[in-house]
């Protein structure tokens, strides 16, 4: 497809973005940051903001290493300074002090982590936004009101931890004010699991940040909230390399979150596997951004299918289906 036609193709969901989700208004400030890779998404989200009278400025950043990484100080400042900010990243700013500050001095962030141009036109960006939300807000209630969450797999997985006093965030898309951020795609429930209380099997079979679709399952050992061992094939490999660069916060087990959307499709790309309905992800690393106290300059995401989600005494996954008949 010739690139006008996908800049066409893209200006429909651009211009939601601005307008729905993050409520850009004329002459506000707005900042878009993309980076190599990313710059067409970016340019996309920034014609639609100028064409409603926002001030648009797009910042275009050297490629992070990996997703939880501080961007340079420039577009930090700049994000702390905006009205609006657009992460049009390929590795997620999302897991920041950057975007810690810049929530705090009451920049709305719409986070567009590694969103490709076919992700703008197809697969979970076509999902009824008015519909997820209600799903998704109602998903996040019944994580904050519990205390805590057992997860099992045909695949391996079993472990359990404690989410007492932890707050789930509904990323539906929407900016939430009390979240300081929106996520598109759209479509999970996240949480951190309490720190130090998770121990068992982590079993990821579909994908995870750094190391794209799994050629076989990564299988994580936990030990009083911690990864102990990391076992399976060359990419299990590669992430012990990084828990060794980067230390023992990097092996704190971060998050915990179940998809919602069911136009999410499993595509080697997190931004859109995390989202799909009936899966599950948990990340490693920093969960600063979600109201824990282990800071890491990594977060990454991986990815379960057909999981079984048990909160306190309810069941609200099982095998890979989201029961919706909880969350109306």
């Amino acid at each position: 497809m010739a690139q006008d036609l996908v800049d066409l193709e893209m200006a429909s969901a651009s211009q939601a973005i601005v307008e729905k989700c993050l409520s850009v208004e004329p002459d506000e400030e707005v900042l878009v940051i993309a980076d190599p890779k990313t710059f067409a998404v970016g340019r996309s989200i920034a014609t639609a903001a100028n064409g409603i009278g926002a001030d648009v400025v797009t910042s275009v950043m050297p490629l992070l290493e990996s997703h939880g990484n501080e961007p340079l100080d420039i577009i930090a400042d700049g994000m702390a300074t905006a009205d609006v900010a657009f992460t049009c990243t390929t590795h997620a700013i999302t897991h920041t002090r950057a975007r810690l500050r810049a929530a705090e001095e009451g920049t709305r962030i719409g986070v567009l982590r590694g969103v490709t141009e076919d992700m703008m036109i197809e697969g979970a960006m076509t999902v009824d936004f008015e519909v997820l939300r209600r799903r998704t807000e109602a998903l996040a209630e019944l994580v904050t009101e519990a205390d805590r969450a057992h997860v099992t797999s045909e695949q391996g997985t079993d472990v359990e931890f404690s989410i007492e006093g932890c707050q789930s965030f509904s990323l539906d898309g929407y900016f939430h004010e009390e979240y300081g951020f929106a996520t598109l795609p759209p479509g999970e429930a996240p949480t951190h699991p309490k720190e130090g209380t998770a121990n068992g099997t982590i079993v990821i079979d579909v994908s995870m940040d750094n190391l794209g679709q799994l050629d076989e399952p990564i299988e994580l050992t936990l030990n009083d909230g911690f990864v102990t061992e990391v076992s399976g094939g060359a990419q299990a490999e590669e992430l012990e390399e990084i828990f060794e660069q980067h230390g023992k916060s990097a092996r704190n087990l971060a998050e915990f979150a179940m998809g919602t959307n069911p136009k999410a499709k499993l595509i080697g790309n997190l931004a859109e596997d995390k989202k799909q309905e009936g899966t599950v992800h948990f990340a490693v690393g920093d969960n600063e951004s979600l109201g824990g106290t282990t800071k890491s300059d990594i977060h990454l995401d991986g990815v379960l299918r057909q999981p079984t989600v048990k909160l306190d005494d309810t069941v609200v996954v099982e095998n890979g289906s989201l029961r919706r008949e909880l969350l109306e």
